[in-house]
């Protein structure tokens, strides 16, 4: 997002070999969140959402040009300062030997093809980019350029309209945009938020179409967190489960003190069909960023994750009944993990100018598939920011897995995301597949700018994601504002293709979209296809 008033955001034994070839730090403290398990998250009030009105928005509207700066972290800025210190102080160096053999079959496959994304209207920085794939469309949401419809065969830009334009607001800029396709009832959700109008009012707005096309009318509605005045409603995800789109976003006083996660659930049998909802408003305490689930399959449960920017373990919550009238959410447990901090700044080739690696935050939603979740964030391993996913049994509340995602020994990789597939899952392992995309940097022999990378693993491949698919290279260094630290990503996407071909069936093919450099001074962005078949 762009920022103006304030500075945004923005295992036991099995896994002790990966914890020692990590190299990660040991002892860091944790945010404070609620211990016991099973104690029960209290609903401060009901919300609703405003009665939705059916639209079809034509047109762009131009954006203000803001100066962005970097994100507001759940911990204190000079905290998250002495962690980043910390955290390169020994320099950058090799990763240890992770590679353990085969590494993952897709990191050694070429892609399927990629087409270009939205690109950057002017001044606006960074893209928050994210995007999803439907039946015959791939929907791109960014900063600034609103959202696109593309052709997810040839990559054909079929639609593009402004957010001013399309939510029919234009009194403050709107930022923080996320997209779903709910494969289940064939519907495109659509959220973002805009910069508070005074300390009372900020705008909140969720869109979702009348059909699977992209390019037909949306049903629009809108909401003003009710928080104390003064209070800032950021950087908020999106995730589903059978009954309900699930929200999480974190809250910010006027000192931006960091002061409260919250997370509710709009039921999809209003949403969906134009009706007036309200929904319980939870308070998560202050765990840090929480993720909320996309869930595969019909648990009436659905768990949300998250971790604090330096930790030794995860925090799990668990949402029962959300979208229906005995919605409820408690604290499961705390996830033990090889303790992590945060990452370095990525480093680019020709220039001392630095790229952001955001703070360890889970970015984006996770996957649920049976009794596992899947997410992934970026620390810091051997100096260098580094990409580790998680899979957690929500039974038993441990790792089932983990592995680190990165392109080289002495790569940079930061700003990533997984998504999972049931294809070839098991009884005991529900999740098959694996579909990941990040940025990375090479400084050392042989270099590169910023790439847009993608590759994955099956769940009998080794843990680590080393090397992957390219989709595109910077050709110089990112550095549009002389800034120490350039904004870079926010976040980025995985979602799994829902419709089959003659040649690769559902659940062996994934979309990813991320961030790319056009010029030293512009973004634009990619989106490829990869896949566990031709």
């Amino acid at each position: 997002m762009t920022t103006r008033r304030r500075a945004r955001r923005v295992v036991p034994a099995m896994l002790a070999a990966l914890a020692l070839s990590l190299g990660l730090a040991q002892g860091a403290g944790a945010a404070a969140q609620p211990k016991a398990e099973g104690n029960p998250v209290k609903a401060t009030q009901r919300v609703h959402l405003s009665k939705p009105r059916l639209v079809n928005p034509t047109g762009h509207a131009k954006p203000k040009v803001q100066k962005s700066q970097a994100p507001l972290p759940t911990i204190s800025r000079q905290k998250l300062a002495e962690l980043k210190a910390d955290a390169t102080k020994h320099g950058a160096k090799n990763r240890p030997n992770m590679h353990g053999g085969n590494s993952a079959r897709m990191a050694k496959q070429p892609s399927q093809g990629s087409f270009e994304g939205l690109s950057q209207p002017c001044c606006l920085r960074p893209p928050d980019t994210t995007g999803a794939v439907g039946k015959g469309q791939y929907v791109e949401t960014v900063n600034g350029a609103g959202f696109g419809v593309f052709n997810k065969s040839d990559g054909s830009l079929l639609k593009n309209v402004s957010f001013a334009s399309f939510f029919g607001y234009s009194a403050e800029d709107i930022f923080d945009p996320r997209v779903l396709y709910d494969k289940k009832w064939n519907r495109w959700v659509i959220s973002a938020e805009a910069f508070p109008e005074n300390s009372t009012v900020q705008k909140v707005f969720y869109a979702v179409s009348t059909s699977s096309d992209a390019t037909k009318p949306f049903l629009i509605s809108t909401f003003d967190p009710p928080e104390n005045p003064g209070d800032f409603y950021d950087f908020p995800q999106l995730g589903l489960d059978q009954d309900a789109v699930i929200v999480t976003a974190n809250i910010f006083d006027s000192s931006n003190n960091y002061v409260r996660t919250r997370a509710f659930g709009l039921a999809k049998a209003d949403l969906y069909n134009g009706i007036g909802t309200g929904f319980l408003y939870f308070d998560l305490g202050t765990p840090g960023t929480v993720a909320p689930p996309v869930v595969d399959d019909n648990n009436a449960n659905s768990f949300l994750v998250a971790a604090a920017p330096t930790s030794d373990h995860l925090s799990l919550f668990k949402a029962t009944g959300l979208g229906r009238s005995n919605e409820a959410i408690s604290f499961q447990a705390d996830v033990p993990v090889t303790s992590y901090t945060v990452p370095p700044a990525a480093r680019q080739p020709g220039t001392s100018s630095l790229l952001d690696s955001s703070d360890s935050r889970f970015s984006n939603n996770s996957t649920q598939i049976g009794n596992q979740l899947l997410n992934i964030h970026t620390i810091s391993s051997g100096g260098l920011p580094t990409p580790v996913w998680y899979q957690i049994n929500t039974d038993t509340n441990a790792l089932t897995g983990a592995g680190a995602v990165f392109e080289a020994s002495n790569s940079d990789d930061f700003n990533a995301s997984v998504a999972g597939s049931p294809v070839g899952g098991t009884i005991s392992n529900p999740i098959g597949r694996m579909f990941f995309t990040w940025s990375s940097t090479q400084v050392n022999s042989p270099t590169h700018q910023v790439r847009v990378k993608s590759g994955g693993r099956l769940a009998t491949d080794s843990p680590n994601v080393i090397g992957g698919n390219t989709h595109s290279t910077a050709s110089t260094f990112y550095d549009p504002t002389g800034d120490p630290v350039e904004r870079w990503g926010d976040y980025s996407a995985v979602t799994i293709n829902p419709s089959a071909t003659n040649t690769c069936a559902v659940g062996n093919r994934a979309y990813v979209v991320n961030e790319r450099q056009i010029s030293t001074t512009s973004w634009g962005s990619r989106i490829g296809r990869l896949g566990f078949c031709s």
